[in-house]
């Protein structure tokens, strides 16, 4: 696999939690990012991340007054968005096939189960942003075409 450049890869985190953002702001500086952008919701990302490109979005699942699910599925139907096509990670505190559902249904690439190591985060980007990104249009809907690794 090869290595990404983090220093060259634009981050969103959008948590509810202060100290959460913070231990990922860390956890993704000492891997070399430089662009860390925060958000405590959904909404507040959304007005923050204007006409912006990000690369790698980290979105929280449970958040007010719009959730992960809410914000991303606004992002992929938002048909002029340069990060309509951002490869995103939900962060969830339950790992269940509900959870897995719905992050699929809002158009998310994988899921990260709450709370994680510096190690795992690391392991899951790099894989996600090595690997060629597939997409199919669902009326203004963009949805990621997952593949499973080695595929």
């Amino acid at each position: 696999m090869a290595k990404i450049s983090w220093r060259h890869t634009i981050i969103g985190i959008v948590d509810d939690s202060t100290d959460w953002r913070r231990v990922l702001r860390g956890m993704c500086q000492s891997f070399g990012a430089t662009e860390v952008v925060e958000a405590a919701d959904g909404a507040d990302f959304l007005s923050l991340a204007g006409n912006r490109a990000f690369d790698l979005l980290l979105v929280d699942d449970e958040m007010q007054p719009m959730d992960g699910f809410l914000m991303l599925r606004a992002l992929r139907s938002t048909v002029d968005h340069p990060s309509r096509r951002t490869a995103a990670l939900l962060m969830a505190g339950r790992n269940d096939v509900e959870i897995l559902r719905q992050a699929l249904y809002a158009g998310f690439h994988g899921v990260l189960l709450k709370p994680f190591s510096a190690q795992v985060l690391a392991d899951r980007v790099e894989r996600l942003l090595s690997m060629p990104m597939s997409w199919k249009e669902q009326g203004d809907f963009l949805q990621p075409i997952l593949t499973k690794p080695g595929q």
